[in-house]
């Protein structure tokens, strides 16, 4: 248990430490251009917005292509793995020869 105090203990500090410094960036970024006499307008104007690429749909249906109706698409069973079944699925392994 004491591990896991002293693990959400440095975890609280470095979130603490990580907003102190996003503060202190942003109160500088918000600051600096105030303090200088020599900034000006053009200076301090943001770059253009790049534009959004929207989504676009054909106005028709296309088919790309035909499921194989032979392949059986119905839920399979993801029970957990027995340790026989590992144990046989390990020994059944086939490695290349190496050259």
């Amino acid at each position: 248990m004491l591990g896991k105090r002293c693990a959400s203990e440095m975890e609280a500090c470095l979130t603490e430490y990580y907003r102190q410094e996003c503060l202190r960036a942003l109160y500088a970024k918000q600051e600096w251009p105030r303090n200088c006499a020599w900034v000006s307008k053009g200076m301090m104007a943001k770059p253009p917005r790049r534009a959004r690429k929207g989504v676009s749909f054909a106005i028709v249906p296309e088919i790309i292509g035909s499921a194989d109706p032979a392949v059986d698409r119905s839920p399979i069973d993801v029970s957990p793995i027995s340790k026989l079944e590992l144990i046989v699925l390990l020994s059944q392994r086939t490695f290349p020869v190496q050259a």
